[in-house]
């Protein structure tokens, strides 16, 4: 897919004086580079928010989306990710009314007019659904949005496992072009680390992922050391392994809890983010009573994913991100999962961010916002194009 060069030299303010988007011609036209997210949509509303914001950014031309691999073995998920129209009216103990009249035809993938989107899930596929055990305060939404929301996907069963997946994406993939962004266990990524050669491919997985992934981006760990969800919740020994055994030739971003605990995201929502929007409907079954302020731990990462520690060069994005570390690498405890982060001079791929100076925690807030309510209609025929004009507009930047 190619995209639009820009016909002319813009600069404006970003979400105010620290950050500000130049738009210049390109001497040729710039290839959006192919982005994978594995998540653990399921339970936290943010993995939801998170797939939202990648497709608004996808769908105007600043990367591609291949497809999303599932780590969480709920049907729900990967029906969650392909749901489009409501069936029926939906009526929330807020001050949000559906109705099936007024939807438009697409949420989520679909929604954001990506319904082609491929979707790996893990098996074997369930019918769980989530209860907040720790506070006794959360919903669950994944469910809800599965069955209100009629989709392409009439059976989570049609879709292939995130090995399977994985494997067929790096297989077609140019050489070092691929982003991965895990936004949640590491189980499918361990997988796929540890696979052999099969009908796919004469590769291993580690020779995949040695050749054609140029980041791995990892919402994981607390940094510079302690306990965080991904590494720890649920299955230590799977962060370990991937961490431990990551080819060392490929770079490792770590968004850690203390990035995305400062932001939060989400309150607008029910103010501006479109009737039909699942992306409400879901912050709303999720918040505790209805409140759809929350942090951002997967917004943020994936933010990053997409936009890299230079903003986007090629499009004049000024940084947003920068790392913390010089040098050293992440050792993850195989029984507890705490991550401690060692001193090495002599390991230079590993890093973890943190914002720059001269951007504020208010700046990101506002970015992520005005992504989440975005109209699915915003770039509507234009996918795979740099539309600035838009994206300025939409972004009211």
């Amino acid at each position: 897919m190619h995209l639009a060069t820009l016909p002319c030299l813009y600069s404006f303010a970003v979400l105010g004086p620290t950050l500000t988007l130049a738009l210049h011609q390109p001497q040729a036209q710039v290839h959006p580079k192919p982005i994978i997210i594995d998540t653990d949509i399921y339970s936290d509303v943010d993995d939801l928010g998170a797939l939202a914001i990648a497709n608004v950014l996808s769908n105007f031309g600043l990367a591609e989306l291949k497809g999303v691999v599932i780590s969480t073995g709920s049907e729900y998920g990967a029906l969650t990710v392909d749901v489009s129209l409501p069936r029926s009216s939906v009526r929330l103990a807020c001050k949000v009314e559906w109705d099936e009249t007024n939807m438009a035809a697409k949420a989520v993938n679909t929604y954001y007019g990506n319904g082609h989107m491929k979707i790996g899930a893990i098996r074997p596929l369930t019918q769980e659904t989530f209860v907040d055990r720790w506070g006794w305060q959360l919903g669950e939404y994944a469910s809800k949005v599965a069955h209100h929301f009629p989709r392409a996907l009439r059976n989570a069963t049609q879709t292939p496992s995130p090995l399977t997946l994985y494997r067929e994406i790096l297989a077609d993939a140019a050489v070092n072009s691929l982003t991965v962004i895990s936004i949640g266990f590491l189980t499918n990524l361990a997988d796929l680390l540890e696979s052999g050669m099969d009908e796919i491919s004469p590769a291993t997985g580690a020779d995949l992922i040695s050749h054609k992934v140029a980041e791995l981006v990892v919402m994981g760990g607390n940094y510079p050391s302690g306990w965080e969800y991904n590494f720890a919740g649920v299955d230590p020994k799977v962060a370990h392994r991937v961490i431990s055994n990551w080819p060392k030739n490929v770079p490792i971003t770590y968004s850690g809890y203390e990035l995305g605990s400062q932001i939060w995201t989400g309150q607008h929502l029910a103010q501006e983010a479109p009737v039909d929007s699942p992306v409400l409907a879901a912050y709303q079954w999720y918040g505790d009573r209805c409140n759809t302020t929350l942090k951002s731990y997967d917004p943020v990462t994936v933010l990053y994913g997409f936009l890299g520690l230079g903003g986007r060069a090629k499009l004049g994005i000024a940084p947003m991100f920068e790392y913390a570390n010089a040098d050293g690498y992440n050792s993850v405890n195989a029984v507890d999962g705490i991550n401690t982060w060692v001193e090495d001079a002599s390991v230079r791929n590993q890093h973890w961010l943190r914002l720059r100076p001269d951007v504020t925690v208010s700046d990101i807030e506002e970015l992520l916002n005005r992504l989440l309510v975005q109209s699915p209609r915003a770039a509507e025929g234009r996918h795979g194009e740099i539309i600035e004009d838009m994206l300025r507009s939409q972004l009211r930047i």
